[in-house]
């Protein structure tokens, strides 16, 4: 999108904002990346991850329209969406016009799971009380935060066209393309709701390895003990056919679910 307006003689485009992963989602998680000159473009790209989180006054000046287009993921604690809320405080400060591209949701919209955040458990990686996995779509996510956590920016959400709400990325007939180096696919964003809450332990969540968050281990673990005891247990604490856990070596788990049912 980026290169399309830049050669778009009907759009001026001044300025880049790039959110954890950067402009061209390239950077690795929690990575800074500093104020830099686009190559393909000469524009300034302005980090919105680290210091600076929601756009300054210098930043957006002889801005006139800020536009979001960006792949969200469907999980609450991935945080794209929050960059857009942010910077959608900010152009509300200064008066700007702010437009979001809607996307699809990857892991659809009809699926909403896992607890409401807390408030006094607000942070870069969860700002709002929504779900765990929220089933909304980037545009619906800003329409409600503009709505009912009243940042009140002058917003226009751009529709899909042939989305339906149930409907997963596979769905829809396009090429995922990853929006960060470790959500490679589409099964990622599938186990990424339940996979990505291991970063709060001990054990590795597969970052760096060809299937992350579908890879899982720890130096202490025996992965075959692990994944006897987890497909043991499957038919007690868990309804799905669909579910397998195996050893992928000696201290790796491999985890494949898809629409998990606790009971």
């Amino acid at each position: 999108m980026v290169d399309l307006l830049h050669n778009d003689p009907d759009t001026n485009l001044t300025a880049l904002y790039g959110p954890e992963h950067g402009v061209r989602g390239s950077a690795q998680a929690g990575e800074y990346v500093e104020f830099y000159i686009d190559e393909k473009t000469g524009l300034p790209v302005y980090s919105l991850y680290g210091k600076t989180r929601k756009p300054t006054p210098e930043m957006l000046e002889g801005i006139d329209t800020l536009l979001f287009d960006i792949q969200d993921v469907g999980t609450r604690f991935y945080t794209y969406i929050y960059t857009m809320a942010y910077a959608m405080e900010a152009a509300a400060e200064n008066d700007i016009e702010f437009i979001v591209l809607d996307r699809p949701n990857p892991i659809s919209g009809t699926k909403v799971e896992g607890p409401v955040l807390e408030s006094e458990y607000k942070s870069f990686v969860g700002n709002y009380e929504i779900p765990l996995r929220h089933g909304m779509t980037v545009g619906e996510l800003a329409k409600l935060f503009n709505e009912e956590f009243d940042i009140g920016a002058d917003l226009t959400v751009v529709e899909m066209n042939g989305w339906k709400r149930n409907m997963y990325y596979e769905d829809t007939g396009l090429e995922f393309v990853l929006p960060s180096p470790n959500m490679p696919t589409t099964d990622t964003a599938l186990v990424y709701p339940g996979a990505a809450l291991i970063e709060g332990t001990n054990v590795s969540e597969g970052r760096g390895t060809t299937k992350p968050f579908q890879l899982l281990g720890a130096p202490f673990i025996n992965a075959s003990n692990l994944a006897a005891h987890l497909n043991e247990k499957r038919f007690q604490e868990l309804s799905s056919a669909q579910h397998h856990s195996h050893q992928c070596s000696q201290n790796m788990l491999a985890t494949y679910h898809t629409a998990l049912k606790f009971t």
